[in-house]
């Protein structure tokens, strides 16, 4: 039972209120909502009954906290993380736990060490379309894959103020698709091959990021992949994933969770953001993770500090890729 456990949310933004919602759902849970920004906090703190505010990490923990989620900005993932890792809180922070490979690491063994559940917001991994696609993969009920065909791309361009605190289009949006094509395979890259432009956003290109990119990874076993990400596609929130393989192909299309898109339509979007696309996903992540908080199993299905090591490391590379051409994958 989850009932009634002490949560905090600490980060109250956009995907903080989302998190809130669901947390509600699943309640009842005395959220206690904590931000860099009082009034944010009192905003979805209002929207939550019995919902209440504390003025920071440490009066969250010192009112006694059984799980905490972490929905703040990328660039302060990593001093929150400690902070609540510190003091034995289960925590699932959104990806990417940090945007660099040695304080990533740094965090996951600290949570080893200290044995504090820390989970990493890969969502996808709790999508019903995406999880019986990678039973497929896995299960080689396509044979031998030949390839994998990903694509991420936003309705609309967050604004390019969040832009500076998140990362790369790279390291941002596309981490995604770098993480679940080793899920849906359970194999590793080894190489990518990236580009990218500013097209929509020629604003992106001074701060020396891009609005479209795509990128072509190899696989320890040779499988190719090919993904794409933008940051602007007008008919809606556009993520697919498609397997091909000796004995067939799989497709988990931009229509639902539970659907692949119908042959010849293109994947025809009918989302405005990963809010309502991933609903199923995300509550279902927040579900497992409470569960585990109240003293139940891992779930197999949760993103780890490594998954997020590991598509970082391919972030990383694909930003060198991007200006210098094809770059083997740091081990």
């Amino acid at each position: 039972m989850t009932a009634g456990l002490r949560v905090g949310l600490v980060g109250c933004g956009q995907i903080g209120a989302m998190y809130a919602h669901h947390l509600q759902a699943l309640g009842p849970h005395r959220l206690v909502c904590v931000d860099a920004d009082p009034a944010r906090a009192e905003k979805v703190a209002l929207d939550v009954p019995s919902a209440t505010v504390a003025d920071s990490v440490g009066e969250l923990v010192s009112r006694g906290c059984d799980a905490a989620l972490v929905t703040a900005g990328t660039t302060a993932h990593p001093r929150l993380v400690e902070e609540l890792v510190e003091a034995g809180v289960p925590t699932l922070c959104e990806k990417p736990l940090a945007v660099d490979l040695d304080r990533t690491e740094r965090l996951g063994l600290l949570a080893e060490r200290r044995g504090v559940p820390l989970w990493v917001g890969f969502q996808r991994h709790f999508d019903p379309g995406f999880a019986d696609l990678r039973a497929r993969t896995v299960g080689r009920e396509l044979g031998r894959v030949q390839l994998l065909r990903l694509v991420s791309h936003d309705m609309e361009p967050p604004p390019v103020a969040r832009l500076r605190q998140s990362g790369s289009v790279f390291t941002d949006l596309m981490l995604h698709d770098f993480d679940l094509v080793q899920w849906l395979t359970g194999r590793r890259i080894v190489q990518v091959a990236a580009d990218g432009a500013a097209l929509s956003c020629p604003e992106l290109a001074d701060i020396g990021d891009f609005d479209t990119v795509t990128a072509m990874v190899r696989l320890d076993d040779d499988t190719l992949a090919v993904l794409s990400a933008g940051r602007w596609q007008p008919l809606g929130y556009d993520v697919r994933a498609e397997v091909l393989g000796d004995r067939g192909n799989l497709e988990v299309g931009a229509a639902g969770p539970e659907r692949t898109a119908p042959p010849g339509s293109g994947g025809a979007p009918h989302f405005r953001g990963y809010w309502d696309r991933f609903a199923v996903a995300y509550r279902a992540q927040v579900r497992s993770f409470l569960a585990m908080a109240a003293g139940g199993p891992a779930d197999p299905a949760a993103g780890t500090w490594r998954d997020s090591h590991d598509a970082l490391r391919c972030a990383l590379a694909a930003e060198r890729s991007a200006t210098t051409g094809s770059v083997p994958v740091a081990p």
